[in-house]
């Protein structure tokens, strides 16, 4: 290729264009001012024209141009940086004709020597002048390129000039890649045609040939359910379904080979594994993998997951003599599937060139055959819509099937008459099914004017024979390709280093695990296990002064449901025993009463006589329903961030209103009676099922308070979980001892849950008293309650008391108040006959007694119970030991076994590895650049980065 450059540089001849822009220095040494040594390459025939126009600013040659192989086809073989070319820069002193170089100023006033310590970096390195033959190294350039891609650096920080090959179906583009990467690819139709494909070349002194084929991931395959996806399902949010985008790249190693005649078979095994996304890729591996060893290629070819794959197969050739250049090849763009089911992959494949088409810094290499009108193609609308027609490379193939009779047509496309691309045409032609080197020999002679079969290159177009051929193309694309990166390479060494910088921050948010891990778990789970038992102790802690307002809660609950006795004989009394409910009114003192009448002793009266005052009651619900909270003021059961907390046992203070009046119990002892039973005998089946259904109504206040205890113990749990763990919130172990902590409660709590049940059982199964004294006190203080509302009833129904008198509790009497009404009843209630309802007044008493004694024993069970066996399981051992068994706190695991457990959550975790994964592809990628920078030969210049803001000064153009 070196001798090939050095004849053609011979043969140009060029006059001086020097251009300068008004007062602006001739010599850079002595001014500020940066001298870009732009310039275009001509071809042998034409004379170098002086430049109009900028680089920047450049949208085409100039008009008085004279058409030639580069000037008509609108495109120069360079826009050149501060990187000279190969071709020109080591000219030789002897030439009769000296070569220029356009100069012109540029914006910066300071030359790369009298940059501060803060420039930027495209200022410090590439603009040093030792770097301005960095256009010389084109292997290293493309080296780098390919490495550059091969990290996927365009996936994560900056867009890479990249070469792509598009084309129709049946164009010839899998020849020409064949040709172009000198190798035998795959050229049937079918798997070789589903999936992206990344060639790199490297030119290697070993003699030895080597291919590593890997596979790239840059998408999930997602299925849909039972169906193919159909073309709706291809949008602009969803291009390539069922295949979705991930956040980095995975890339799998498929195999490595050093004999060429194997690289169709790998590679079509490695495009079968692609897709197969969701299986083991190592199962189709020719010569290792199960499904390679067991099916046939073409059988695994058409039963593959999926029909089509955005995902690479790449390709690393290295060997002697190879160009240094990698590009892409996609699948063939087409209009019609061969299955209607298959419909939508026309789309897919479609996005998937405009995608390749529309990045930044491709250079487009549209192929096309010369049997059919290029005005057909496919791959050509897709380049105009895409406005990728400036930055694309027309490649003719099949040259030689030209039909005689377009001739003219093919002519004008290489005299840039017919303007698809802007930068011109190359005409290939390589015969199917020849080997690599028979098939390059072919070529030579068919473009030599040499008869090849039938056909000949027509002599019209031997004015472009340095425009034919897959070796001339070669090494104008690897030119190409090696200046847009030297162009490109400083804002590309800036983005991957901020997104370094930015790699390494999100990584400073999620710190690596403790070194050592089992000296961590442990110590904060035995942290966690003191703080329970600490906070179980009953010594002034949170949770016993929580869990004692609990309790007293209970307890007044429990009371409060103790069953009201309607004590009334008719529905013209209202009266209700309530000891807590009554309203609180003084007494006006009471008149002269006449004497009683007929009426009044027959407890009838008349409205105008007893207007009775109307108090609102609460209704009440049925008895097996919890009411609804009352409209007394609730009780405190503990202190919370947002206040206090509800009594959450005031719904149940109604379960014992309208329990019974004497009028039921009476009806109830009629019932009972055996005949002949004296006629004050009450059956002691009266009294037991009034005591029983009274106490089976604890069964709602119970499963309440089991369920507080419960919740009281998972917050105390939880607030020690985060005093001692934490710190380790993100980490599994944090996850992993809440869920198992979780467990050990509701386990203890329904253990407790059966205790209890068990208690209440024994109450409602039959009354019981040992303590004789108790029940007594208890019935007698009842006793006195009922017969004192009673006679109150009776002495308003006989006039001696004023009907508006409101019955109060005792303990809310004043001293006058009750001496009022202990003087009435001395005085009037002897002038009273027996009570009609004595019995069932003292049956109230004993059922409203024995639930008294009996809520107190069953209240300080309750708690007992709870304190002696649930709490006990946290400050004692049993919590310990459950732990212990789930962590190993006491004992010894596996090392991995603490190291899962200091793991954070899937989705940190996952993170964390994208982004070390990231971090170690861009830390390579910088050491990359830098060898690169280095290979200058400067050892003394050193990378400094600060932000690039040079792009435009350096030159952005592509092509």
């Amino acid at each position: 290729m070196a001798t090939r450059m050095a004849t053609r540089r011979n043969q140009v001849k060029a006059e001086p264009v020097s251009k300068y822009e008004p007062g602006s220095p001739t010599d850079s040494s002595t001014s500020g001012t940066v001298i870009d040594h732009s310039y275009e390459m001509l071809p042998p025939s034409q004379p170098v024209r002086k430049r109009n126009v900028p680089h920047d600013d450049y949208h085409g040659p100039p008009s008085s141009v004279t058409p030639s192989i580069v000037a008509a086809s609108d495109a120069p073989s360079f826009v050149r940086s501060l990187a000279p070319s190969a071709e020109t820069f080591q000219r030789n002193t002897e030439d009769p004709e000296p070569m220029f170089m356009e100069m012109r100023r540029r914006s910066r006033h300071s030359t790369p020597a009298s940059q501060p310590a803060d420039a930027s970096f495209a200022q410090q390195s590439f603009a040093h002048p030792t770097f301005t033959d960095i256009g010389l190294k084109q292997k290293a350039c493309n080296d780098t390129l390919g490495n550059l891609q091969t990290l996927g650096v365009s996936h994560v920080a900056a867009a890479l000039p990249e070469l792509v090959l598009v084309g129709d179906q049946s164009s010839g583009k899998s020849s020409l890649m064949s040709g172009l990467a000198r190798v035998n690819l795959p050229r049937s139709a079918g798997v070789c045609t589903r999936c992206p494909l990344h060639i790199r070349l490297i030119s290697s002194s070993i003699g030895r040939w080597s291919c590593t084929v890997s596979l790239q991931q840059d998408y999930d395959f997602q299925p849909l359910p039972n169906r193919k996806p159909r073309p709706s399902d291809v949008t602009k949010a969803n291009p390539f379904p069922p295949w979705v985008k991930k956040s980095h790249r995975d890339t799998k190693p498929f195999k490595t080979i050093y004999n060429p005649d194997e690289i169709e078979v790998v590679l079509r095994w490695a495009q079968v594994a692609i897709l197969n996304h969701n299986q083991s890729f190592e199962k189709f591996i020719p010569g290792e993998g199960t499904v390679a060893d067991n099916t046939s290629l073409d059988q695994a070819a058409r039963e593959t997951d999926a029909d089509f794959s955005p995902n690479i197969v790449a390709l690393e050739i290295k060997g002697p003599e190879l160009p240094d250049l990698s590009f892409y090849d996609l699948p063939g763009v087409f209009m019609s599937p061969e299955k209607e089911e298959d419909e939508y992959v026309v789309r897919v494949v479609k996005n998937l060139s405009l995608e390749y088409i529309g990045r930044e810094k491709a250079i487009i290499l549209w192929a096309f055959p010369m049997n059919v009108d290029p005005e057909n193609s496919i791959s050509l609308s897709m380049i105009r819509s895409s406005g990728a027609s400036t930055k694309a490379i027309g490649v003719m193939t099949k040259a030689d099937q030209l039909p005689p009779q377009s001739t003219h047509t093919w002519l004008s496309m290489f005299r840039g008459e017919r303007q698809y691309v802007r930068h011109g045409y190359f005409a290939t032609a390589r015969p199917p099914n020849s080997h690599l080197e028979d098939a390059a020999l072919w070529e030579k002679s068919f473009f030599n004017g040499e008869v090849c079969g039938n056909n000949t290159w027509p002599d019209e177009f031997s004015e472009f024979a340095n425009r034919c051929g897959v070796e001339v193309l070669l090494d104008y694309l690897s030119c190409q390709l090696g200046e847009a990166f030297a162009r490109s390479l400083p804002s590309i060494k800036d983005s991957v280093y901020n997104r370094l910088k930015q790699i390494e921050g999100e990584l400073a948010s999620l710190p690596e695990l403790p070194r050592n891990v089992e000296h961590e778990v442990k110590r904060s789970l035995i942290q966690f296990l003191q703080h329970m038992k600490t906070a179980m102790a009953m010594k002034c802690t949170s949770f016993s002064s929580k869990w004692n307002t609990l309790n007293h809660n209970f307890q007044d609950c429990v009371f409060k449901m103790k069953p009201k006795c309607n004590v009334k004989d008719s529905e013209t009394q209202t009266i209700d025993i309530s000891s807590n409910d009554s309203e609180v009114t003084t007494p006006a003192p009471t008149p002269k009463r006449p004497r009683p009448s007929d009426s009044t002793m027959r407890n009838v009266t008349t409205p105008s006589k007893r207007q009775r005052q109307d108090v609102p009651t609460t209704p009440v619900k049925q008895e097996d329903v919890p009411m609804r909270s009352a409209s007394r003021a609730s009780s405190v059961v503990g202190s919370s961030a947002a206040g206090v907390i509800e009594n959450p046992f005031t719904i149940f203070f109604n379960l014992g209103r309208s329990f019974m009046n004497i009028r039921e119990i009476r009806d109830d002892i009629l019932r009972k009676k055996r005949p002949g039973m004296p006629q004050h005998l009450v059956p002691d089946e009266v009294r037991d099922s009034l005591c029983l259904r009274a106490v089976e109504k604890w069964t709602f206040p119970l499963e309440t308070y089991i369920k507080k205890t419960a919740e009281l113990l998972e917050d105390t749990a939880h607030t020690a979980l985060e005093e001692s763990l934490g710190g380790l919130r993100q980490r599994l172990i944090f996850r992993e001892c809440r869920h198992h902590l979780s467990a050990f409660i509701t386990q203890q709590v329904a253990s407790q849950r059966g205790l209890l049940t068990d208690m209440l059982n024994t109450e409602a199964y039959m009354i019981f008293v040992l303590n004789n004294d108790a029940f007594e006190d208890c019935k007698a203080k009842e006793m006195k309650e009922l017969e004192r509302v009673r006679g109150i009833l009776r002495l308003k129904a006989m006039t001696y008391i004023d009907w508006n008198y409101a019955t109060k509790a005792l303990e809310k009497m004043t001293p006058e108040e009750k001496a009022w009404e202990r003087k009435a009843f001395d005085t009037h209630l002897p002038k009273l006959s027996k009570d009609p309802y004595e019995t069932e007044i003292g049956v109230a008493g004993f059922v409203r007694g024995y639930y008294m004694m009996a809520a107190a024993r069953f209240v300080e069970g309750v708690a007992m119970n709870v304190n002696s066996t649930l709490l006990r399981t946290f400050r004692e051992n049993e919590l310990d030991n459950y732990m212990d068994q789930v962590f190993q706190i006491y004992g010894s695991a596996d090392q991995s076994f603490y190291s899962k457990l200091m793991e954070e959550d899937e989705k940190t975790a996952k993170r964390r590895e994208q982004f070390k994964a990231e971090r170690i592809k861009l830390a390579e990628a910088m050491e990359i650049i830098n060898n690169l920078e280095n290979s200058s030969g400067d050892a003394s210049a050193r990378p400094v980065h600060v932000s690039l803001d040079s792009d435009s000064e350096m030159g952005e153009g592509v092509l």
